[in-house]
């Protein structure tokens, strides 16, 4: 199948997210290898049919981002000897409905600066994509893995730089992480051409599977809040279900899980105290094998609006709307750090 590439330009955020709409997108391929952690394809799957709608939110992290991003990226090339520009545009396969879009795009080299690696792959291939990342210190640490000289991205992350190569056929990127403010931890990546025609695959799959009208069987865990959401409302009407013995085992499983749950929180409970009667005020303690942070937090007065939903006691009673207004008593808060072997 002869693929068929558009490049897009756009004025607003509204028609950013309309492009981004009728596609999968680099930030969504993951859910399709079971690697994102913001949807699965059981999610993905009833957001693209509109059984849901997923709104696309803003937080403090993005906002931060955008406002750094381009001292990451400026910083970067510099470090480097690259001519980066911003590549602001919607790139897709229109006849399988895979799109991206892109931070900044590699476009030269600064006369006179010594060899390096990205100079190298510059020599070699021409013109690449810059993709930029704000990351904590403490997110790095967890989720990327780094191993001397050698760093690997999470898996959404290094499947969304490989999508947004096969989609704007471009042979090389490089991941631009910003670690703690202060730490650029750079990774080079050349286009996989097999993973390429993966991900190409899986997304035309998806989208023959919508027009089948099959949807992904579900993870009962990982799809648990989009199943709520789906079956949030009832018609009051009643099932027996006295004879399916799979609704016998559930209930049954439903009821220990809450006991295990119980009886969890009374270990936790009970270890606690017992370190707090050996720790007494100490706010910060050295354990073989553990870090032991104390501190108190104040006394604080929280408020929120609740979403309505369904409580599931087996029966199920409508929550409604309402506005909770909290008192939090001052507590210590205990957290316990296991300490990695050297």
């Amino acid at each position: 199948m002869e693929l068929v590439r558009e490049i897009l330009t756009f004025e607003t955020e509204a028609q950013w997210l309309a492009m981004r709409e009728q596609d999968i997108t680099s930030t969504e391929t993951a859910a399709l290898f079971d690697a994102s952690p913001y949807n699965t394809e059981f999610e993905l799957h009833q957001i693209k049919t509109g059984q849901l709608t997923k709104e696309f939110e803003d937080n403090d992290r993005m906002l931060w981002g955008r406002r750094l991003e381009n001292a990451i990226a400026y910083g970067i090339a510099e470090d480097f000897g690259l001519i980066v520009e911003p590549f602001k545009v919607y790139a897709r396969i229109a006849n399988i409905r895979l799109g991206c879009s892109f931070d900044f795009k590699i476009v030269g080299l600064v006369p006179g600066r010594p060899s390096n690696d990205a100079r190298e792959m510059f020599e070699k291939h021409g013109p690449g994509l810059m993709e930029v990342k704000n990351v904590d210190g403490l997110a790095f640490r967890r989720t990327w893995l780094e191993d001397g000289e050698s760093i690997e991205a999470p898996a959404h992350i290094e499947i969304q730089a490989q999508t947004q190569l096969e989609v704007v056929d471009m042979p090389w990127v490089i991941i631009a992480p910003l670690v703690g403010g202060n730490t650029p931890k750079p990774i080079i990546r050349e286009r996989d051409l097999e993973v390429g025609e993966l991900i190409r695959q899986r997304t035309q799959h998806f989208w023959d599977r919508i027009e089948a009208g099959v949807s992904p069987e579900p993870n009962y865990v990982k799809d648990a809040k989009t199943i709520a959401k789906l079956n949030l409302e009832n018609d009051g009407s009643v099932l027996d279900l006295t004879g399916n013995s799979r609704v016998y085992e559930l209930c049954k499983e439903y009821k220990r899980g809450g006991e295990l749950e119980k009886k969890a929180a009374d270990i936790k409970a009970g270890a606690k105290s017992e370190l707090l009667t050996i720790i007494g005020a100490a706010k910060t303690v050295k354990g073989a094998g553990f870090g032991i942070s104390a501190g108190t937090n104040k006394e604080s007065f929280r408020a929120y609006d609740r979403e309505a939903g369904e409580r599931v006691t087996i029966t199920i009673t409508k929550v409604p709307a309402s506005h909770i207004d909290a008192r939090v008593p001052a507590f210590r808060n205990v957290r316990i750090t296991e300490k990695k072997a050297a």
